[in-house]
C-alpha cells in the first residue's frame, strides 16, 4: 500500500497509521493511544479536518496535524 496523509483519507475508509513524523505530534497522539500500526476508521473529513473512530471512541484531528500523519488504506479490516 502507498502511504498518504490522513487529511487525504475518505470517510468510510479503514486506515492504518504508518508514521507520525513530527515529535510533538507523535508524543501527543501516543498519549491518546494512537501509534504506528493502529487501525482506525475515517468517520468524517472536511477540508482536511478528520474525525476517526476506534473501538467506539471518536477523535477529531485538525488539518495541520492530519497532514503530518501518514496512513495506508487497509483492504480487508
Amino acid at each position: 500500500m502507498v502511504a498518504h496523509p490522513l487529511s487525504h483519507s475518505l470517510p468510510g475508509q479503514t486506515i492504518r497509521i504508518v508514521a507520525i513524523p513530527a515529535k510533538p505530534v507523535r508524543m501527543r497522539l501516543l498519549s491518546l493511544g494512537l501509534a504506528p500500526k493502529t487501525t482506525l476508521t475515517v468517520l468524517w473529513n472536511r477540508a482536511g479536518t478528520v474525525v476517526v473512530g476506534r473501538d467506539g471512541d471518536r477523535l477529531a484531528i485538525g488539518c495541520k496535524i492530519a497532514k503530518q500523519i501518514l496512513v495506508e488504506q487497509v483492504e480487508n479490516p
